[in-house]
C-alpha cells in the first residue's frame, strides 16, 4: 500500500539563495499508477509556500541589513514554484 504526497518548492534567487518548501500534503493512498494531485490540492499548498518563503527572505533581510534582498510577490511565487511529489510505501 503506497501513499502519496506533494508540494511546492521555490527557488530564492541569489543573494539568498536557498530552496524554500511548502508543507507536504497527502493527496492518494493505495497502488495507483500514475495518478498525480489535483489542481485545487496543489493550490491549497500555496499559502504555506507563500508564508514560508516570506519568512526565508525576512531571515535574509534581517541578517543583511545592507544587503535588502526585493521579496517576491505572491504571484512570482505562484509562477516560479515548483510541484514535488513522492511516494511511500
Amino acid at each position: 500500500m503506497s501513499d502519496y504526497f506533494v508540494w511546492l518548492e521555490y527557488y530564492a534567487a541569489a543573494p539568498v539563495s536557498k530552496n524554500v518548501k511548502s508543507d507536504e500534503m497527502k493527496y492518494a493512498d493505495g497502488h495507483q499508477h500514475g495518478i498525480q494531485p489535483t489542481q485545487g490540492q496543489v493550490d491549497g499548498l500555496q499559502p504555506s509556500l507563500t508564508n514560508n518563503v516570506l519568512a526565508v527572505y525576512a531571515t535574509y533581510n534581517r541578517t543583511h541589513p545592507a544587503a535588502g534582498a526585493v521579496v517576491p510577490t505572491n504571484a512570482a511565487i505562484t509562477q516560479a514554484r515548483l510541484i514535488k511529489t513522492r511516494s511511500a510505501h
